[in-house]
């Protein structure tokens, strides 16, 4: 059961990074076959349990993402109280002759499929959450997302050496496309550049944590490998591979040209580093060299691979980072016109082309905000709910980092891993492609567990004798 549920994972995003109906909906039956065979206990162990200290927080967690769900669902009743878009259902029925009862929700149909990736994604973080009790099962769930972005990335490169602009037989590029003279920003398998930088990100936080993890094997009178080996005994395969991987996904990110997909993995990475270095750097000098080496990588992995990232840099000022503020606007217009019961979710697109600015004259389905884009669908207390139910899962994960002395790594990758994502989201729309909600709800579950998971006794030293 958790080698398919990692399984699934692991090729989410390789389908267009899940979205597409034909992507997302088998993964969707897939992840309700596996919570109710993990309902019965199969695969989970003791997960299922409620651990101490848990029962409030995960009954508020359970309200919230309910509230939600149940907010979607009265979208599209006719129980509902008439909302704004009342007047469009009777405009449709004066010109057709008739038309559905007046509900909130503009696409009843995108309504239904945004509410089955939502329970998908409820699915995943309460397996993740039930499974990841076990380190073991913890750590396969990091390496899978490595894994993941490993093919993802061999699909980039191989796309960019033969100047490539296609998903399969999908078409990122706008407009007139020659493949001898066209250049498209490295995206692998994801339909835009930004998607693609922003899984990247997350599994290089991931890689950074679990070169991080302490291999404890035993040496002699008790002393322990990591705790005080050699720079040459640090070096280990696993590190090294993972610090390949590492730049594997730095020189994807720094091709992709993503600047909010930049920006989002430095946090990613400074809070990781505050996490797991919290309480162990005892002088000024050790924060210094960390800074100084740090300086150095980075410095290093631009030069090599950031000419893409620089060269759009460079073009920040143009029109079509501004459009993304004019888009704002239209939604925050929308927001005001149906501020209690929103426009149903999956309605953004039908909202938008009513309200659609004169300055950008090509449709659009995305706020690229996922929090306004939320509040415009589900009004602002239901997009207050979910982003609740986003938000409590990541803050719990968050204190456990900062808690834990022991195996401290495995919920600071899960809340930094998660936080890229989710910094990258507030003006783009990567938890919207399935593929990274996928990944980010089973970090979040995986971090819930540990949060909780019973804390083992330290091992004692050995001695010759005790007393």
């Amino acid at each position: 059961m958790i080698g398919l549920f990692l399984f699934l994972l692991l090729v989410s995003p390789l389908p267009m990074g899940g979205n597409r109906d034909w992507a997302w909906a088998p993964m969707t039956i897939v992840v309700g076959a596996l919570a109710v065979a993990g309902a019965f206990g199969l695969g989970t162990r003791r997960g299922i349990d409620v651990q101490p200290g848990e029962a409030r927080p995960l009954a508020l967690l359970a309200l919230c993402f309910m509230l939600m769900l149940g907010i979607g669902a009265l979208q599209m009743s006719t129980l509902a109280p008439k909302t704004a878009s009342a007047a469009f259902y009777a405009r449709a029925a004066a010109i057709l002759g008739s038309a559905h009862a007046p509900v909130p929700t503009l696409a009843i149909d995108a309504s239904l499929d945004v509410m089955l990736k939502c329970m998908a994604c409820g699915l995943i973080f309460a397996f993740a959450r039930a499974c990841c009790v076990d380190r073991r099962t913890a750590r396969l769930l990091l390496v899978a997302l490595l894994v993941s972005a490993l093919l993802v990335s061999i699909y980039a490169f191989l796309g960019t050496a033969n100047h490539s602009c296609f998903v399969g037989n999908y078409l990122k590029k706008e407009g007139d496309y020659s493949s001898e003279y066209d250049y498209c920003l490295m995206s692998g398998t994801f339909v835009n550049s930004n998607s693609f930088a922003c899984f990247l990100g997350m599994a290089l936080v991931a890689a950074i944590a679990l070169i991080s993890r302490n291999q404890r094997s035993r040496r002699r009178y008790g002393e322990y490998l990591d705790e005080n080996a050699q720079p040459l005994e640090w070096l280990t395969l696993p590190r090294l591979a993972m610090a390949a991987l590492a730049l594997i996904y730095a020189g994807g990110l720094l091709l992709s040209g993503s600047r909010a997909g930049f920006a989002a993995t430095l946090a990613g990475l400074a809070v990781l580093a505050v996490f797991l270095l919290h309480g162990r750097l005892r002088s000024r000098r050790q924060m210094g060299r960390l800074v100084l080496a740090s300086t150095a990588v980075g410095g290093l992995i631009l030069v090599l691979a950031g000419s893409a990232f620089v060269q759009k840099m460079s073009r920040l000022p143009e029109s079509g980072n501004i459009n993304r503020v004019i888009i704002w606007e239209t939604t925050l217009k929308a927001i005001q016109e149906s501020p209690w019961l929103g426009w149903g979710l999956g309605s953004f697109a039908d909202i938008y082309s009513v309200l659609q600015p004169a300055q950008i004259p090509q449709p659009n389905d995305k706020a690229h905000s996922t929090p306004l884009e939320t509040i415009l669908e589900l009004g602002i207390p239901g997009g207050v709910i979910a982003i609740a139910s986003v938000l409590l899962p990541w803050w719990i994960v968050g204190q456990a980092a900062w808690r834990r002395r022991r195996h401290r790594y495995l919920p600071a990758a899960a809340f930094a891993a998660s936080a890229v994502a989710i910094l990258h989201s507030t003006i783009d729309f990567s938890l919207q492609m399935p593929a990274i909600g996928f990944f980010v709800s089973a970090l979040l579950g995986m971090g819930w567990a540990q949060a909780f998971a019973p804390s083992e006794p330290e091992p004692r030293p050995f001695t010759e004798r005790d007393g």
